[in-house]
């Protein structure tokens, strides 16, 4: 095993110790757990500990059983809600309090929905690649794969173009404590509250004036015959804010990383475009932008000779989940034409990712259009990656886009 940190036994296993993620080999630690103690208890500094499941079958009984495994004490690892103690996001309520409050949006994200947003998403891909190629060693991350999701959340929430920088600021500031974005949990605490104002600020325009995105959605929305609330308001916009950005941005970054570790793949999504759709859901699969999410056992539970206590935090770990040998051929392969893909990348069950259509849109039409331009990503030095166990990031990745003869 490479890095600081040799694991020698699996109870020598502390996923809470950032390295590993930002070294990039955490996924040869979940392999020895997967294998040697696929129900890990894990210590946690000023915290209870918590149990990690680490196989497919078990991350996706874990999150199919709200009964068993809720969300409602928290769905980071650390005991606490990003939307703070009011009223809670759709991550932090179990059903049947979870189907209504998701359905407001769900229309304005499913399919066919999105997939009248292809000529914004194409004018956007065009603009970004307009200005990198041949532009000399650029961070694909901040000039293409964080701006493309960013614009694209911003439009569908109402946000003016103008704002997006802020948009970006205060989701790094909450995705993780990593100390390029954070100064600790008082920041993701200032950001929080800086993104509510910005968007009850947004809210009072849209009541007055409604138009075509999710804010004024929101603004109109009921619950049981009820205006929603300002709690679910706030939670609403925090959740979308950052749902929106981070997933499609670690996917984006992640696939050209394992593109240029796997050039073969580059030469088939040329020669076949169709294949794109399958090279996405791999990318879904390889990368795992989102690493993990947390449930909370409401009773004991027996699992692999262990119990779990009610009240003990159970964490799936999905992107281990996505490297499972017992469900994936050759998993530690990146094959672009990989099928069948039955991923977790997305999650699973009720609390699955709402965007996930505009994701794998956003994902699909970025690929394509280098392979129809005929432009080349070259990687020309090594990423750095976020220290989070929560998602799997990379924050910069210097790259060189070039038109590629014939």
């Amino acid at each position: 095993m490479t890095g600081d940190i040799q694991m020698t036994t699996s109870s020598g296993i502390d996923l809470m110790d950032l390295r590993a993620f930002a070294s990039g080999y955490a996924d040869e630690i979940f392999a020895q757990l997967r294998n040697e103690d696929p129900l890990h208890w894990n210590d946690e500094p000023n915290g209870p500990g918590f149990w990690s499941v680490t196989r497919y079958a078990d991350v996706k009984a874990v999150a199919a059983d709200h009964d068993t495994f809720t969300v409602t004490q928290g769905t980071q690892i650390a005991s606490r809600r990003a939307e703070g103690e009011g009223a809670r996001s759709i991550h932090h309520v179990d059903p049947p309090e979870h189907g209504p409050l998701r359905k407001i949006v769900t229309p304005h994200v499913r399919p066919a929905k999105v997939k009248a947003l292809v000529p914004d998403i194409e004018a956007v891909i065009d603009d970004l690649l307009d200005k990198a190629v041949g532009a000399g060693p650029i961070d694909l991350v901040a000039n293409i794969s964080a701006q493309l999701p960013l614009v694209m959340i911003g439009r569908l929430l109402g946000a003016p173009l103008e704002d997006c920088p802020n948009l970006l600021r205060w989701t790094n500031q909450m995705a993780s404590e990593d100390p390029d974005y954070s100064a600790g949990p008082e920041t993701a605490v200032r950001a929080r509250d800086e993104v509510f104002a910005y968007f009850r600020a947004l809210e009072t325009e849209r009541r007055a004036c409604p138009a075509d995105d999710l804010v004024s959605v929101l603004t109109a929305a009921e619950l049981d015959g009820v205006p929603l609330s300002r709690g679910y308001l706030d939670a609403y916009y925090l959740i979308l804010m950052v749902a929106g950005n981070e997933t499609t941005r670690n996917l984006l970054s992640g696939g050209v990383l394992a593109l240029h570790e796997n050039p073969q793949w580059w030469d088939l999504l040329r020669e076949n475009p169709g294949k794109i759709r399958s090279a996405v859901e791999e990318m879904v699969r390889w990368v795992s932008p989102v690493l993990s999410m947390r449930r909370t056992a409401t009773r004991d539970v027996e699992m692999h000779g262990k119990t779990v206590k009610a009240g003990d935090k159970v964490v799936m770990w999905f992107c281990s989940a996505n490297r499972d040998e017992r469900v994936f051929e050759d998993p530690n392969t990146f094959r672009a034409d990989r099928f069948p893909n039955e991923h977790l990348g997305f999650g699973w069950g009720d609390h699955a990712c709402l965007g996930a259509n505009l994701a794998r849109l956003e994902a699909k039409l970025f690929f394509t259009k280098l392979v129809e331009l005929g432009i080349g990503i070259d990687v020309v030095d090594s990423p750095k990656r976020l220290q989070s166990n929560f998602f799997r990031g990379i924050k910069t990745l210097p790259v060189r886009l070039e038109p590629r003869n014939g």
